[in-house]
């Protein structure tokens, strides 16, 4: 069998390897054996990344070793069953409380309004306003900015008759 080895660049090294073909028969079976693809295999041989039987490993306690890896990913499976629904669950819960939040925030802008209307003190919904940024994810947001006692700024609308002499002096 022959092989090319090319370095992967346009004008790169090439390298031709004429192979036996009992021997490449042989790191074939060898590369199916262990689960490599061939070109895999190949490639250890010729770099000599292979590793050595230093610990005496044999077929034995490579299957031994199969069995655990095989009882492993059974155990996660399992684990994964019982998490991806309470994934789920836990998303649904969260979009609830954005919902619930929202309303909440809606439902608190009506309550200022309705208590400057009828004239009653403010209240301070500071708490109350942390959780909604919490919950809506705004961050570190500033609650204090949204309590009655804080009267928003307003910049104040420039007239009619301002407005259009700026457009007739530019």
């Amino acid at each position: 069998m022959k092989i090319v080895i090319n370095s992967g660049k346009r004008l790169g090294w090439k390298i031709n390897l004429e192979i036996p073909d009992e021997d490449f028969k042989r790191i074939e079976r060898m590369a199916e054996k262990y689960g490599f693809r061939t070109e895999e295999a190949v490639k250890i041989l010729i770099t000599g990344d292979f590793i050595e039987d230093k610990e005496g490993i044999t077929d034995g306690r490579l299957k031994e070793l199969e069995v655990k890896m095989n009882e492993l990913e059974r155990k996660l499976y399992e684990l994964e069953g019982k998490w991806s629904p309470l994934k789920f669950k836990t998303y649904y819960l969260a979009m609830d409380n954005r919902n619930i939040c929202i309303q909440l925030a809606g439902m608190i802008a009506q309550n200022k309004r309705l208590r400057e209307k009828l004239g009653l003190p403010p209240r301070d919904y500071t708490a109350i306003i942390e959780k909604i940024h919490y919950y809506l994810n705004f961050g570190d947001s500033n609650p204090e900015v949204y309590s009655e006692d804080r009267k928003p700024t307003q910049t104040p609308k420039a007239s009619r008759a301002e407005r259009s002499s700026s457009r007739r002096s530019v």
